[in-house]
Order: C-alpha cells, then structure tokens, then sequence
C-alpha cells in the first residue's frame, strides 16, 4: 500500500509540477550561473582528487531529496540534523579546495593582465632544462598558472631578472647556495630563486622519488602552478600538475608541454579558445547545469503547490448508547492533500484525522448497514491544506444493539 502510495505521490507531483512549471529568462539566468559555480566546483575537486567526497555528499543530498519528496520521516530528521552542521564539515573537510577556490575567484581580474612568456622564453627553459638532464643537474623550476601561489612559498630571494640559459645554469649549479630551492618564472623574468615549496601530502606517487618531487607535487596539489623537475640521480624529466607527476621524453616535449599549459591558462584568440573549451568541457558543463535545474526543481517545489496522499483510519463519535459499532469498511481511506511543499514539511501527521459523527446518521438506532458518505467536512487537517480527493468516498458501517448498564450508559464503550 505504501509503495502504491509513493508511486502514486509521485506521477501527482509530477503532473502538478509540469502544469505549474514555466522558466523565465531571468529563471534560465539564474539556473546558468548556479550550473557555472557547479562546474568551478566539480573541476577543482577533479584537480584536487576529491572526487569521491563529492560523490558522497551527491549521494546524501540525492537521499534526502527522495526522503522530502517521499514524506519519510525518519530519514528526512537524521539527514536534517547532519545538514544542520554540513556547512561546518564542508568548511572542515575541504578548507584548502575552499581557499583556492576563493583564491581563484579573486585572482581572475589580475591574472587577465598577466603576459604568458613568449614562445623565445619557452625555448630558452626547454633548452637549459634539457642540457641539466643530461649533465644530471637537479632542478625545480615554477611556472604560475591563474591563481595567487604566494602564500604556499617560504624563502627565497628576489632576483627580477630576464630568463637566459646561463642564468638557469648558474642558479642550479651545484656549487650555487640556492640549487636545492625552485626558480619562479613570471612572463620573461626570473622572479625569485631558492623557494621552498609546500610538501605533498599524497606521496604514493613520489615516495620512490626523491624531495624536489614531493615538493613540486605540493605545489600542484594547492595550485594551478605548472612545476619541471630535473632529477639530479638520473637526469630525468618530470612536471608536476593538478597533483599529478608526468614524465616528459626530451626538451621538445617539455616545450610542447609549456605551450599548452599557456595556451590553456591566458588564451589569446578568445573566440577559437572559447570554442575548444566548449567542446572540451561540454559534457561536464552540461551535467552541472542538470544539478543546477534539479536544485532550482527541488526548491521551486517547496513554494508551488503540490499533491500528497496518506492513508488515515475512521474515528468515529456521537455514538448512541443504546448502538455499539460491530464493523466498518473500509478500514482505511486514502486522503489526496494539495499544498506547498514547504506546508508538508511542516505537516505532522498525527495532525489529519477522518472523523464520523454516527449520532448523525439516519436511522442509526436501526442495527443494520448504514452508508456514510466522506466529505472534506469529515477531514480534519491544517488549514493551509485541502483535500483534493477521497477514495473511497463512502464508509459501510455495521451496527448492533447494545444493552445498557442499570446506570443508563452503555455497557461497552461506544467510540471505535
């Protein structure tokens, strides 16, 4: 009966919802821009490898939407209890991907002006980054993407001076004081020398590695920062990005690598690049602006109007004293309530009663069947919700005489 019921809420909810529904433009706006902050979010969390805590919270969101939508009490108050402090373990759980995401966010307007290193620039690392491999000189060079890294580097000193092979090579000798820290390259200049970087915390992939790795790993896990890494043990190629390590061949992959890192993070053709993100980014954007509409539904339904169905036993009152009620039936009705749904969460259900008043009935006195017909009159419930519809809309109500007691009331109570 219950499943029946749900099913039955359900296609009514829908029915209503899809009458009711119109979208505005400003309502199309709104819906996009929710979709666009979604996506932001999704992305940084699959740069960030915290793809699964969204899933789970996804998932307890999904369940308690089913359980409003569903009118399941239980459900519905343990879910709200932990979403009265999710906002609490959101800020707790994902503290750093909240602070780049924020970070990021006041980061866009300065970054617009920002100059990639010119194609010569590029050259000149992928050149000296290529010769230290071979000559096993270690090294650690940062490239910064869109967003501020200055709050994950400690140390260091200001140089300010324009890229060049000889620059490089001198900083990462290793006779030179500041070879062990990164180089931090802006535009065409070499901005700071000796850096420290943040440690990773997730070192399965660099545990076999050695300290430049788990370093420049940290600064992709916390960034959008591009960081080469030259092993002084083997002389190999490595670059670390959104907190993942990839091995390059030679110094023209590595160029290819720097490129495209630019290319991505301050396009310049706007309309071509424009164009490649859609198509590269279509899908995800899509299933955000689906999570938006759901969200924009769910909340859209708890201020329109919306049906439900419960299923309620008769109470029956006025009982003459001289007439005992021997059967009824049906035993339940199903009661069709129409209100917002923001009502309903406010509803209890103990607040809906049917009730019959059998001192009303004709011929009551009579032991015999008597029809009653149900009317919203005998639907007792909050004022701000109606009775749509009764099913069955009439009772059969089997009487018999009662003796009275020498005191003149009945023998046996009279209300069922």
């Amino acid at each position: 009966m219950e499943l029946m019921l749900a099913k039955i809420d359900l296609f009514n909810n829908l029915e209503i919802f899809i009458k009711n529904f119109s979208l505005s433009s400003r309502d199309f706006f709104d819906v996009l821009i929710i979709g666009f902050l979604i996506y932001l979010i999704i992305r940084l969390l699959r740069e960030t490898h915290s793809t699964s805590v969204l899933i789970g919270i996804l998932t307890l969101l999904s369940i308690y939407g089913i359980a409003l939508f569903f009118d399941l009490p239980l459900t519905s108050l343990i879910l709200q209890s932990f979403f009265g402090v999710f906002f609490i373990i959101i800020a707790v759980v994902f503290q750093k991907e909240l602070r780049r995401f924020f970070s990021a966010f006041g980061f866009w307007g300065i970054a617009q002006r920002l100059t990639p290193p010119p194609e010569m620039i590029i050259e000149i690392v992928s050149r000296s980054v290529g010769r230290m491999a071979q000559e096993k000189i270690g090294a650690l060079i940062v490239f910064p993407g869109r967003e501020a890294i200055e709050r994950h580097l400690e140390g260091g000193y200001r140089l300010n001076g324009e890229v060049s092979e000889p620059l490089l090579l001198s900083i990462f000798d290793k006779t030179s004081p500041g070879h062990d820290g990164a180089v931090l390259i802006e535009g065409n200049r070499i901005r700071k020398f000796a850096v420290h970087l943040p440690l990773a915390e997730h070192i399965d992939s660099v545990k076999h590695l050695g300290l430049r790795h788990r370093a420049a790993l940290g600064l992709s896990e916390r960034s959008d920062a591009l960081v080469v890494i030259v092993s002084e043990e083997k002389g190999i190629i490595r670059i670390a990005q959104n907190g993942k390590i990839f091995q390059v061949e030679n110094e023209d992959d590595l160029k290819e690598k720097l490129i495209d890192f630019y290319t991505q993070k301050f396009p310049r053709r706007k309309l071509v690049n424009f164009s490649r993100w859609l198509i590269k980014n279509i899908f995800l954007f899509a299933i955000s602006v689906l999570i938006a509409f759901g969200i924009f539904f769910f909340m859209n339904s708890k201020f329109t109007f919306v049906q439900r169905n419960f299923v309620v036993a008769p109470e029956f009152f006025n009982v003459p004293a001289d007439i005992s009620i021997e059967n009824f039936v049906p035993q339940e009705v199903i009661l069709t309530l129409k209100g917002r749904g923001s009502d309903f969460d406010a509803f209890r259900r103990e607040d809906l009663r049917l009730v019959v008043d059998v001192g009303a009935i004709k011929d009551i006195s009579k032991a015999s069947k008597h029809r009653v017909l149900i009317s919203p009159e005998n639907i007792k419930l909050p004022f701000k919700l109606s009775v749509i519809k009764i099913e069955p809309n009439e009772i059969q109500i089997f009487t018999k005489n009662s003796p009275v007691s020498p005191s003149g009331g009945p023998s046996a109570s009279g209300k069922k």
